[in-house]
C-alpha cells in the first residue's frame, strides 16, 4: 500500500512538472477565456495602429468608445479597447502579463478594481485561467489582509488546477467575431442584446424597476468611501512603476458605476494619473435613466457621454 501511495504521488508529481512547464511555454500561456485570447490575438497582429491600451471589465469593455475618444482628442489617443465582461483586477492582471505591448503605446487606461469574488465565479473556466503564480502571490496577500482563508485556498488551489488541466491543449481561436474588431473593441451591450442571455436578464431587472438607478445613486453618496486593500494599492503601484520603466504614461480609471473608494493612496503613486467618475453627484448625468441600459452600466448615448467627458480630462493632461 505504501509503494502504491509513493507511486500515485510520484505520477501526480510528474504531471504537475509536465503541466507547469508548459505553461511556461508561450503557446500555452494565454488561454482559458475566449473573448480575451480574441483580443490579445487581435492586437497582437494590429498593434502598430495604436497609441493606447485599455484594461478592465464591462465598464471599460461597454463604456469606453475607443472610436469617439480617437477623435475627441484630436487623435492624440488612439487606444485599442482589451477590456472584456466580468474581467476583475487579478485577470486583467493575467492579460497584461500576457500582452506583447507595441513599442507605439504611450497611454494605458487601467481599471481600478476589487479582487473578483470567489464565491461568484471559484469554478468556472473563465477564472480558473488566470491563476498563475504572480495572480497567486498578490492574491494571497490580498486575502490575508481580509482573513479571507477560505479563498486563499481557492487560490492556490486554482493554481494547482492549471498545472494539470490539459484541455487547454485542445482549445482552438475561432475565427474573429465583430467582438474583437468592432470600433476598435469597443462593444456596446445594445449589440449583445440578442447574442447573451446574461444582456438581456440583466436589462429586464432594470426594466422591471427603474427607480433603482435613483436609490442606489442617492445611497452611495450617504456611505463612506471604503479604502482598498493594501495588497491592491501595493499591485499597483508596481503596476505603474512597470509602466513608468516603459516610458508609458499610466492612468487608473474608476469607470461610471464603480464603488465610490478612498483614492489617497494611489494618487500618491508616481508616474499616474487618476480619473474618477464613480460620483453620483458630480456625474449625475451619467446616471439617469436616459443614459444607462441596466443597473451597472451605461447605454450607447450614455458611453458617448462619459467618453466625452474621458477625452476632456485627458485633453489637459497630455499633448
Amino acid at each position: 500500500m505504501k509503494k502504491f501511495i509513493i507511486k500515485i504521488v510520484c505520477w501526480l508529481f510528474f504531471l504537475f512538472l509536465i503541466g507547469f512547464a508548459l505553461a511556461s511555454v508561450k503557446k500555452y500561456q494565454l488561454y482559458g477565456e475566449y473573448f480575451i485570447r480574441q483580443k490579445v490575438n487581435y492586437y497582437d497582429r494590429h498593434g502598430a495602429g495604436y497609441n493606447a491600451l485599455v484594461f478592465g471589465s464591462s465598464r471599460m469593455y461597454r463604456q469606453v468608445n475607443t472610436g469617439l475618444l480617437d477623435s475627441a482628442t484630436a487623435h492624440k489617443v488612439k487606444a485599442y479597447n482589451l477590456a472584456s465582461g466580468g474581467t476583475f483586477f487579478s485577470e486583467s492582471m493575467y492579460e497584461y502579463r500576457h500582452t506583447d505591448v507595441h513599442k507605439n503605446v504611450k497611454y494605458v487606461f487601467f481599471e481600478i478594481q476589487d479582487v473578483q469574488p470567489f464565491d461568484v465565479n471559484a469554478y468556472t473556466e473563465k477564472f480558473l485561467y488566470c491563476h498563475d503564480l504572480p495572480t497567486v502571490n498578490f492574491e494571497l496577500k490580498y486575502f490575508a489582509h481580509n482573513s479571507d482563508w477560505n479563498s486563499s485556498f481557492l487560490s492556490v488551489s486554482h493554481f494547482f488546477a492549471n498545472m494539470f488541466y490539459f484541455k487547454k491543449l485542445g482549445q482552438r481561436d475561432k475565427t474573429i467575431n465583430e467582438f474583437t474588431d468592432y470600433n476598435n473593441g469597443y462593444y456596446p451591450l445594445e449589440k449583445d442584446y440578442k447574442n447573451l442571455i446574461s444582456v438581456r436578464k440583466q436589462r429586464a431587472v432594470y426594466l422591471k424597476d427603474t427607480t433603482l438607478i435613483y436609490r442606489h445613486r442617492v445611497e452611495i453618496e450617504k456611505s463612506p468611501k471604503k479604502r482598498l486593500n493594501p495588497a491592491l494599492v501595493g499591485e499597483l503601484r508596481l503596476l505603474a512603476a512597470d509602466f513608468q520603466k516603459k516610458g508609458i504614461k499610466l492612468f487608473f480609471v474608476l469607470p461610471p458605476f464603480s464603488t465610490p473608494s478612498d483614492l489617497s493612496e494611489v494618487k500618491g503613486i508616481p508616474g499616474a494619473e487618476i480619473l474618477d467618475f464613480s460620483s453620483r453627484s458630480i456625474f449625475r448625468e451619467l446616471y439617469t435613466n436616459r443614459n444607462v441600459y441596466d443597473n451597472g452600466h451605461l447605454n450607447r448615448r450614455g458611453a458617448a457621454i462619459f467618453t466625452g467627458k474621458l477625452a476632456d480630462s485627458l485633453n489637459h493632461l497630455i499633448r
